[in-house]
């Protein structure tokens, strides 16, 4: 039903629907085959959120600002139809759970497990609990565990919130269990938190492959860190920085032992400059209470005073032998050490899909009273950030990363307008630069390009 204060505009912004409709056709089929009867909001709510303003009650002025008013009429966004599309939605994980298993569907694939906290506004959110995040801030949270593709760029595939307090380990189990994630199709790559013995204890069961790091000062490695690249049996390049590798093998699995000489640079770069900081308040100090001797006012016994001594460099790499070094423990036995090293680093991948979720689309806090909202802005969350992703990939692929972020490409496709003037749609002039890149990105934004998306509209909302 057509909200009574609803005033859809004669001119619009028709670039970015466009865009996004010729790129979203197989997602319009499955939210059809999954949502019968709530698919077509849902649709237009996850494209009006791709532009950047999430917030619920700025929905309705920008479908009306929109081509999308025209290709889905008749939406409403009232306040409370907005609360019964959530509601509807989040009592429905089933269909959820189905919406995302598609992605698994007769892949064989690289799969990346990542958790992330979000913070709640709410106070009567069941799964909110105090706590710190990895930003150190001290209030209610949730646990949102992700599971994303390799294949496909860190795409996101999977995902299952939890209460603040259950660590990304104790969720693994139940999460791959709903996920319907076993056999031999699957290699799980993950972060340290998944590499204790119950996990991979877990994954055995489950018959999953895995490649996952180790904490330093692992028993595998222990008293076996070269003390210097010339113990190393292997070496490569990744990304110009040279990498030795030792390979140690274990019954049912391989253990890699790396030597990253930018990361040893670094960390060695680092110790040295607090080692200085140290010594010279060790110096100070020792200096001080010598000088308080001499005035008969000592503070430190002789034993407190011999203690203040200056560490060595030697005694700095004594202390962390694994400067610089990676483990990474795989029953992928038939990848070598390079292989299993690139693959892993791979997860930087999920470092972009935070950012654009939390950042770029403004979904780090949730607002949402109960778990059932929650579990539907969540949805709604993951369908923009399919899209966005979707689209930082489309960017990668021209060479346009340095120079066109997500938000650059979203607001310059919005301020593409066309105005319905006798019946017929007519885009406005379009800057030569906005041109250049809609051909980068081999699309168009024209009076055809419009009626086309009408003439298909009226099928497929009916």
């Amino acid at each position: 039903m057509l909200e009574k204060d609803l005033r859809i505009s004669d001119t619009v912004s028709v670039g970015l629907a466009l865009f996004l409709w010729d790129r979203t056709a197989l997602l319009r089929e499955r939210l059809e085959r999954h949502f019968p009867s709530l698919w077509r909001m849902i649709y237009v709510v996850a494209l009006l959120r791709v532009c950047g303003d999430c917030r619920f009650k700025r929905l309705g002025l920008h479908y009306e600002h929109s081509l999308l008013a025209y290709l889905f009429p008749s939406l409403s966004f009232h306040p409370s139809n907005i609360a019964e599309l959530l509601n509807l939605i989040g009592k429905d994980r089933e269909s959820i759970r189905h919406f995302l298993r598609e992605d698994f569907a007769n892949k064989e694939s690289f799969i990346l497990f990542d958790g992330h906290r979000l913070i709640t506004a709410s106070r009567t959110m069941e799964y909110a609990e105090i706590g710190y995040d990895s930003k150190m801030r001290y209030k209610p949270q949730t646990n949102l565990l992700y599971i994303f593709s390799l294949e496909d760029i860190g795409a996101p595939l999977y995902y299952k919130q939890y209460t603040g307090s259950t660590p990304d380990v104790s969720a693994f189990s139940d999460i791959l269990t709903e996920a319907q994630i076993t056999g031999k199709n699957y290699t799980v790559i993950a972060d340290k938190g998944f590499g204790s013995q119950d996990d991979f204890a877990l994954m055995e069961d489950f018959r999953i492959k895995n490649i996952i790091p180790l904490k330093r000062g692992n028993q595998y490695v222990k008293n076996k860190v070269p003390v210097g690249p010339s113990g190393y049996t292997q070496g490569f390049t990744y990304h110009g920085r040279g990498i030795h590798a030792n390979t140690y093998e274990y019954k049912g699995f391989h253990v890699h032992l790396y030597l990253d000489s930018r990361l040893y640079s670094d960390e060695y770069a680092d110790s040295v400059e607090r080692l200085e900081k140290n010594n010279n308040a060790i110096v100070k100090r020792r200096e001080l209470e010598e000088q308080r001797r001499s005035n008969g006012k000592g503070k430190l016994t002789d034993a407190e005073l011999a203690l203040l001594v200056p560490k060595s460099i030697s005694q700095m790499h004594k202390e962390n032998p694994e400067m610089g070094t990676v483990t990474i423990r795989t029953n992928r036995l038939d990848l070598n050490a390079q292989q299993v090293y690139e693959v892993y680093k791979q997860r930087q991948e999920i470092e972009q899909f935070f950012k654009t979720y939390s950042d770029t689309m403004e979904f780090e806090a949730s607002y949402m009273r109960n778990t059932t909202t929650q579990e539907a802005w969540l949805f709604l969350n993951h369908l923009s950030s399919m899209i966005g992703i979707g689209l930082i990939q489309e960017i990668a692929h021209i060479g346009q990363s340095k120079n066109v972020s997500l938000k650059d490409l979203t607001q310059t496709l919005s301020k593409i307008t066309a105005s319905k003037i006798g019946g017929k749609w007519q885009v406005a002039p379009i800057k030569k630069s906005v041109m250049t890149l809609l051909q980068k990105m081999k699309t168009s934004v024209s009076d055809a390009d419009v009626e086309k998306a009408m003439e298909e509209a009226p099928s497929i909302a009916s």
